[in-house]
């Protein structure tokens, strides 16, 4: 701490409160004086005498700024060596620079911290005592140069000597300024991400540069005199890490030590640092000095990387990047199991090695033109294996660009699709079966009772016999109808007509077609419309596809009466309010294991011969016509009910 009233200090600032604030931080250390303006700065200089200790000066001021009141002091021989520091809200690194380049030894942004402030100047009074000290000790040179001319007028050597020697301490005292002044730059600029620290044996910090609190909560003026152990809280395995390499130092075993170490942040958690450090002799001391640099950033990175790295090797997709010119520079383990080539057979190979010659030219330069626009290439190719087996791929290829635009890879993601495509296929074979092979004798099964009802002989049984085998074929041929159109509808090809339907009289043909059944397990229909029972005569119009409609109900029914215990009632109950709400419910619950996947392809859960289509294909004719379906099952209540809605007719 400075004695009061022993050394003065001049405040530049167009602002009254900004001269208030500091005078108040100021004037109990040091003899205050102040200008708003730089003009009354420069005659104050003047006419003052002694001149200021040191001067703080604003920037941004009406009139002269702070720079150029900056050139004119240290253009004055009386006051050029004067140190000034700015003090100025403007924080950008071309300010900074600007004022060092006028001759500013230091660059304080506001608001200020006051502590900091205080140590700043003192530091640059500091400064300026041992440059005042320094000149002092050159003037008692000159004066002893002078003496010794004097005395020795034949010793121009020695005299040339003793004047090398005062230009080199000159020089000397310029570049320790200037190095200084780099220095501070370098932490300052630097202090998010680098620390310079000094410690003792004992991990006692001696000295940390600006950014200390990228470590720790403490700041870096609070950290001095402290352990690096009650400061930073390293983990149990970095701390061993860094007490060994500090062994290594002091046993000569390295001479510069490199080693990570990782610490837990209060605010930012697990963080990691590199360290780089060697050993110095300071006034009979050994201590330990370094640089210690964040490297969370680049952890993460890393990390992430590992994680990509491992995911593409992982994949089940074949993966390739070739270079510019198409030439295969990697390869992930799944290509090697679907084409049979290992990495040695094909890295540096182009992908044509694969070309099958099913596709023609025209599908290539296609493909060439997609990728050369700089756009991904989407599409299904034939490929060739190893063993010259052929197999579908649903193939990405996307190039990647430079920061010049310029293409550097290409990067293909493939999937092999030939199961798809067999499936495909079967499902067109079987398409064309049910169409010819089955159609062809449901007609005759259909049209020949149509012919026996010419017979005058039939009594009524047989006629109704007659009717029901002839409606149980047209149904039988919806059906196939409607299994030709669930693929229609999988494959987007299918050309939906809604027309008004009769719900009720839909659900009464079901309810007889399916009678055998129902007797069979003792249950019973309960078909309501508001919750009052439905009469033959009631109709209820919806807008749907009659067949689909149909198919719908049949394969609901259906599970219903599978899973509902004997001598139950299936509910049918219908709403109609802005659009036909059906709930069928039944006794029984559906099996935790298929509740979520209810209405998917191939879900089947304790049913014995089951397909899992019945749901799926509800479904998918439900999306087609605009229907709403849904599912709900309670254990509590031992119910299961499926929720149709559907656009009302009226």
């Amino acid at each position: 701490m400075h004695q009061a009233n022993t050394e003065a200090i001049l405040i530049v600032d167009d602002h009254v409160d900004n001269l208030r604030i500091l005078s108040n931080i100021l004037k109990h250390d040091y003899r205050v004086r102040a200008a708003t303006s730089g003009e009354e700065a420069l005659r104050l200089l003047a006419v003052v005498s002694p001149v200021p200790d040191l001067i703080l000066l604003d920037i941004m001021m009406p009139g002269m700024d702070g720079y150029t009141v900056c050139k004119e002091i240290k253009a004055d021989l009386r006051t050029r060596e004067i140190p000034v520091v700015f003090l100025t809200a403007r924080n950008q690194p071309e300010d900074e620079f600007q004022g060092f380049a006028v001759g500013a030894v230091d660059y304080v942004t506001k608001p200020v911290n006051p502590p900091l402030l205080l140590a700043r100047i003192q530091a640059q009074l500091a400064l300026a005592a041992q440059l005042k000290q320094a000149r002092k000790t050159l003037e008692a040179g000159n004066r002893f140069v002078a003496k010794v001319i004097r005395e020795r007028d034949a010793s121009e050597a020695h005299v040339a000597r003793l004047e090398h020697e005062i230009a080199e301490r000159e020089r000397a005292e310029a570049a320790l300024r200037e190095s200084q002044a780099r220095f501070i730059r370098l932490t300052r600029g630097l202090k998010d991400h680098v620390l310079f620290f000094t410690h003792s044996l004992q991990g006692e910090l001696l000295y940390v540069s600006e950014g200390f609190e990228f470590l720790s909560v403490t700041s870096h003026e609070e950290a001095i005199g402290q352990l690096w152990s009650d400061v930073v809280d390293w983990t149990p395995e970095s701390l061993d890490h860094g007490l060994e390499q500090n062994r290594l130092l002091l046993a000569g075993d390295i001479t510069i030590a490199e080693f990570e170490m990782a610490y837990q942040h209060p605010t930012f958690g697990l963080r990691y640092l590199t360290l780089h450090e060697y050993l110095i002799h300071e006034q009979g001391r050994v201590l330990i000095e370094g640089v210690a640099i964040d490297v969370t950033r680049q952890k993460l990175q890393e990390a992430q990387l590992r994680t990509l790295v491992r995911a593409v090797e992982q994949a089940s997709a074949s993966i390739v990047v070739s270079d510019h010119v198409g030439n295969i520079i990697y390869i992930n383990p799944y290509f090697t199991q679907i084409t049979g080539y290992y990495k040695e057979e094909i890295i540096g190979k182009n992908p044509r090695i694969l070309k099958s010659g099913e596709h023609n030219q025209e599908f290539y330069q296609t493909m060439w033109a997609t990728l050369s626009s700089g756009q991904t290439w989407r599409g299904e190719i034939v490929n060739r294996k190893k063993d010259g087996s052929l197999f579908w791929e649903s193939t990405s290829i996307s190039p990647i660009l430079d920061t010049n635009g310029a293409v550097v890879n290409y990067v293909s993601v493939k999937e092999d699709i030939s199961d798809r495509k067999s499936l495909d296929r079967l499902k067109e074979d079987v398409e064309r079966i049910m169409r010819h092979d089955l159609k062809t004798p449901l007609n005759a099964i259909i049209g020949f009772p149509q012919v026996l009802e010419f017979d005058d002989n039939l009594t009524d049984e047989q006629r109704e016999i007659l009717a029901l085998i002839k409606e149980s074929g047209q149904k039988m041929l919806d059906m196939i109808d409607a299994s030709l159109d669930l693929f229609k509808m999988e494959t987007g090809r299918y050309i939906y007509m809604p027309q008004s339907v009769d719900i009720i009289e839909l659900l009464l043909q079901l309810a007889k077609i399916t009678q055998p059944r129902l007797e069979e397990k003792q249950l019973h229909i309960e078909l309501t419309l508001g919750g009052c029972c439905v009469h033959v005569e009631k109709q209820l119009l919806v807008r749907a596809d009659r067949r689909l409609l149909f198919s719908i109900l049949s394969n609901l029914l259906s599970n219903a009466i599978e899973a509902s215990p004997p001598a139950e009632i299936i509910t049918i109950d219908l709403e109609q309010q802005e659009a036909v709400t059906l709930a069928m419910c039944n006794i029984g619950t559906v099996a935790e294991a298929i509740r979520k996947h209810f209405f998917e392809k191939y879900k089947t859960y304790g049913k014995q011969g089951g397909t899992g289509l019945g749901t799926y294909s509800a479904k998918l004719m439900s999306d087609v016509m605009g229907f709403k379906i849904y599912m709900d099952t309670s254990d509590t209540e031992n119910r299961t009910c499926i929720w149709l809605t559907m656009p009302s007719s009226v």
